[in-house]
């Protein structure tokens, strides 16, 4: 390494170094003596510790994307990648050709206000979690000094209360029976929300169910993928297919589905096309018109629905939450909310809903003190 004096006044630092079996050479120019000195300073101790010089030109969401590619592109789902390349995107838009090595602390902390003004706070989290990974992989490899993501404050819009995303059970009972009343293959979007009213099904689950899939005789949903309208084609559940599971349907909705199906071969019958033709993949929610509901079609449905009913206007992911409000407060054991909702752990399933189990735990404490007060009358 060496410091000398350019004919412009300014001092460049040279610092030599080998790479594998090729010697390597990196030069850096500087106004005054002591930053080159400085800067000279902390090269030797990079190299010292074993940092990878040649890492040092490149920039963040350059390396970024090739992290992504190695590490969060085959091990994961595809709707999970889809959110680190979303990552990706927001990333590119701020910090653009600015080098990973030049990142400061301030620099991410002003990425992650930016980002939060227009994101909820939960989203931020993630998007902050994904990028800090990649952030501790630099670090481990010797490309950075430190980690620029250490503390940083997450900020962004508070959620929506969890009440705000479900139907009290008056409008249940409301949604519910005109569900049942106009659910048919002619308004396929009906018999969707109705099949994940009665089974906590989120809407790619239910687009991806297919008949095979669905004992009718036996009053079992075996959910095991689901619908990527992005690929059309299956995908894995949620979490890699960690939310696979099988629920039951009660008998009444077996003949249901029966019937639905029914009409859907009676009414492809009388055209050219047969429905196991037009339908190859058997899917259980496909039109008359021959295509996949979207959720944004289906949202669109119930919003009118909702309109008409005069009751609260809810998509249909609050289909799934309802689904899981009606069973706690009518008296089902939690474990068994989370086997049907096919929660991982027990502990997502009491912190999504925690406003509705103290709710009930006023009931239960009723119970408990008349039963316990037995035996005590004179």
């Amino acid at each position: 390494m060496s410091i000398t004096k350019t004919p412009d006044g300014q001092y460049q630092v040279r610092v030599n170094y080998r790479d594998g079996v090729k010697y390597r050479q990196k030069t850096r120019t500087f106004k005054r003596k002591g930053e080159a000195a400085s800067w000279e300073s902390r090269m030797r101790v990079d190299l010292d510790n074993g940092a990878d010089l040649t890492k040092r030109n490149v920039t963040f969401a350059g390396y970024f994307e090739n992290w992504i590619a190695v590490y969060k592109t085959d091990s994961v789902s595809k709707h999970t990648n889809d959110m680190y390349l979303l990552s990706l995107k927001h990333l590119t838009n701020y910090f653009g050709a600015t080098k990973l090595a030049d990142v400061r602390k301030d620099d991410y902390q002003k990425f992650m206000n930016e980002f939060g003004k227009n994101h909820g706070i939960a989203t931020s989290r993630k998007t902050n979690q994904q990028i800090r990974s990649a952030v501790q992989n630099a670090l481990a490899d010797n490309v950075i000094n430190r980690d620029f993501t250490f503390r940083v404050v997450i900020t962004g819009d508070d959620p929506a209360p969890v009440e705000a995303k479900f139907l009290d059970l008056d409008d249940y009972h409301v949604l519910r029976r005109y569900l049942i009343d106009h659910a048919d293959f002619e308004h396929m979007s009906s018999c969707m929300l109705l099949f994940q009213l009665e089974t906590g099904c989120r809407f790619e689950e239910a687009a991806g169910m297919t008949w095979d899939n669905l004992d009718l005789d036996n009053g079992i949903v075996n959910i095991c993928r689901q619908w990527s309208p992005k690929t059309q084609s299956f995908t894995k559940t949620k979490g890699n297919g960690q939310a696979d599971g099988k629920v039951t349907i009660p008998a009444p909705f077996c003949d249901f589905m029966h019937s639905l199906h029914q009409q859907a071969i009676d009414y492809f019958a009388d055209r050219p096309t047969s429905y196991e033709e037009v339908n190859p993949r058997q899917l259980v929610f496909f039109s008359k018109f021959s295509s996949i509901l979207t959720n944004d079609g289906v949202n669109r449905a119930l919003q009118r629905m909702c309109h008409k009913l005069k009751i609260k206007e809810v998509t249909s992911h609050a289909m799934r939450h309802t689904h899981a409000s009606v069973l706690i407060q009518n008296g089902s054991v939690l474990p068994y909310v989370q086997h049907r909702l096919r929660h991982r752990k027990l502990e997502t399933t009491i912190n999504t809903y925690v406003h509705l189990i103290e709710k009930t735990n006023g009931t239960s404490d009723q119970l408990a003190m008349k039963l316990m007060s037995e035996g005590f009358e004179k």
